[in-house]
């Protein structure tokens, strides 16, 4: 148990400053997007993006999770470097092909529902990132099945720098979302090329393609992609409706709160990526550990995520207006509903890495598919009447729709949790922090913040959310990894 603490511990911790100076940039960046394009060039070029992301899925298919399985299981047996090799030539070749698909097919359904020549324009001239994403996505599941963050980080650190850089001399020389997309692509070259570079130090190189093992790779990635398929669909579809229906000044608000949102998930997706690979090897030496870690580990998501659902909605309007301007006024009303998928995503990650962890990855496939045909169903009747309202309501009720099927899926592993526990102490102190946050939303929107940090953190302690097991759980891990200990 130890060891797995301090393996999870330290890929969080590297994963956390890494992708925290990652958030910050990118976040500060896309404050720039917005008040440089204004809110309809930056509803033009959130509907590129939004396009993109959806075929983007087709390139993976559910490779690069099922990869990152594989290696974790694969890297400890005697023939598991020849094996994993065999795996990266062959899924690579693979991914290629199946990204040239996906773009084929973008570039079609473009022109299908009549989407102007400027944006069929910006969409051609991503088609080549695209592909190299294939590339490096593969290269990146072997990083992350060795459990080594670290080095998928500093990819993305070079990766973010550049576009920074690139993107800001694009902006302010006037070349728009155009130059956006041109930053784009060179960063992700850069970004293929030294996440290449980093499974090389790994010892790890290209190995035959075996053509024949594709129909396998598919069928048992298969429950992987429909996985990221259909929550690529249901997080980016509503973006797409809005603009066909409602244009690009709509879709422009919305993706500002979106975004924003989007943004604060970091933290869940740091700690979650981290488990992952942690997990799937914790159920192989030591499974009766894993009831603790769950709820240890939901316990610390929620309260996590709580207290920024509650900010957020008590400082809409000062966020909004310090962040973007009083031109984006109407995004309020989208933020306020849509800040609560927080402490959902922060769940539904974490829920649906435990089924996948057991060999269900089946039954997460299927929960997917159905929140997103819920969400896709709905957002067509409700999107072109309602507009942004519309869709970011839909976003919070597929969330919960989702975590409520898989509670249901893992109630008997989940059943010894203490819910009051897990969720109604932190619920408390996010709440009476919220109340005193909105009464001093008349002061600086970051001394607000900072006072409703302090306070909440002051209430955790008080009210029980941060006690002696956490304490003793920080001071265990503060203690050197046993001798011969991995990761």
């Amino acid at each position: 148990m130890k060891s797995f603490a301090h393996i999870v511990a330290r890929n969080s911790a590297i994963g956390m400053a890494a992708q925290l100076a990652i958030k910050l940039i990118s976040f500060s960046f896309s404050v720039l997007i917005v008040r440089n394009l204004g809110v309809q060039a930056f509803g033009q070029y959130a509907a590129v993006a939004a396009f993109c992301s959806m075929f983007l899925f087709i390139g993976d298919l559910g490779l690069s999770p099922y990869m990152i399985r594989e290696v974790a299981r694969l890297r400890d047996t005697p023939d598991g470097t020849l094996r994993i090799e065999s795996l990266y030539g062959t899924v690579a070749t693979l991914r290629l092909l199946l990204t040239t698909l996906g773009v084929l097919t973008m570039m079609l359904m473009a022109w299908i529902t009549g989407r102007p020549a400027v944006m069929l324009i910006a969409l051609g001239l991503n088609m080549l990132g695209m592909i190299l994403y294939g590339l490096q996505g593969t290269s990146d599941a072997i990083l992350a099945g060795h459990e080594r963050f670290d080095m998928s980080a500093a990819t993305k650190i070079l990766y973010q720098l550049l576009f920074v850089v690139i993107g800001s001399t694009a902006l302010l020389s006037g070349a728009g979302y155009y130059g956006l997309i041109g930053a784009t692509f060179v960063a992700v070259t850069a970004l293929t090329y030294s996440c290449w570079r980093a499974v090389s130090h790994l010892g790890i190189r290209f190995g035959s393609v075996a053509i024949h093992a594709w129909p396998d790779l598919l069928r048992a990635s298969l429950p992987f992609g429909v996985i990221s398929f259909t929550l690529g669909l249901s997080y980016k579809f509503d973006s797409v409706l809005l603009n066909i229906f409602h244009g690009d000044v709509a879709t422009g608000y919305y993706n500002a709160a979106y975004n924003l949102v989007f943004s604060t998930v970091i933290v869940s997706n740091i700690i979650n990526t981290a488990l992952y690979p942690s997990l799937t090897r914790q159920a192989v030496t030591a499974p009766e550990s894993l009831a603790l870690i769950y709820a240890r580990a939901l316990r610390y998501l929620l309260a996590l995520a709580l207290p920024i659902s509650v900010g957020v909605t008590a400082l809409a309007p000062q966020i909004v207006t310090f962040l973007f301007g009083s031109d984006y006024a109407p995004t309020v009303p989208a933020l306020r509903i849509v800040i609560w998928v927080v402490p959902l995503m922060f769940l539904s990650e974490f829920l649906g890495y435990v089924v996948v962890v057991a060999g269900r990855e089946g039954r997460v496939a299927r929960a997917i598919m159905v929140s997103t045909g819920m969400n896709i169903a709905l957002n067509s009747v409700l999107v072109p009447r309602f507009g942004v309202i519309a869709a970011a309501t839909m976003t919070v009720i597929t969330e919960a729709v989702l975590v409520s099927q898989y509670l249901w899926l893992l109630r008997r592993e989940l059943g010894h949790i203490s819910w009051g526990k897990s969720l109604g102490r932190p619920v408390a102190a996010a709440v009476l922090m919220g109340l005193l946050v909105a009464g001093v939303a008349w002061l600086p929107v970051l001394i607000s913040v900072a006072l409703g940090v302090l306070a909440y953190a002051g209430l955790c302690v008080a009210l029980g959310v941060i006690g002696p097991d956490e304490w003793n759980f920080v001071r265990r891990l503060r203690q050197p990894l046993a001798q011969g200990s991995t990761g």
